[in-house]
């Protein structure tokens, strides 16, 4: 019996399922170009969306020089926003809110300073 005869119909018809890291790892493999940071396009009405991220990665390999060798690698993509396209204006949206960010900055070292004055 051959593997095609084990597999259920409905694997036979679509193939092997494809993983969200499988994809990542492929369109890295084939596109070592700006589509890895810069999104494909969203159209949303006459507003365009193109979303923006930061990719880092990093690969290795060596040898004992005894025949035994390794290697490995790693990659980490982070969103970073999204430019917004429209026939008027070009805008650039942060994923990072910094009022947000702010004011817990100003919470965290008002925290601080109240722990500090109650340890006296």
């Amino acid at each position: 019996m051959t593997t095609e005869q084990l597999l259920p119909s409905t694997e036979k018809k679509q193939g092997p399922i494809e993983t969200p890291v499988k994809t990542i790892f492929k369109k890295f493999a084939n596109q070592r170009d700006v589509s890895l940071v810069y999104g494909d396009p969203i159209e949303l009405g006459l507003k365009k969306v193109v979303p923006v991220a930061k990719v880092r990665y990093g690969v290795g390999g060596g040898s004992d020089g005894t025949g035994g060798e390794g290697g490995g690698g790693g990659f980490m993509i982070n969103p970073i926003g999204v430019y917004e396209i429209t026939p008027e204006d070009v805008k650039f949206k942060s994923t990072i809110d910094w009022k947000v960010l702010l004011a817990l900055t100003v919470c965290t070292f008002g925290l601080f300073l109240v722990l500090k004055m109650v340890k006296k």
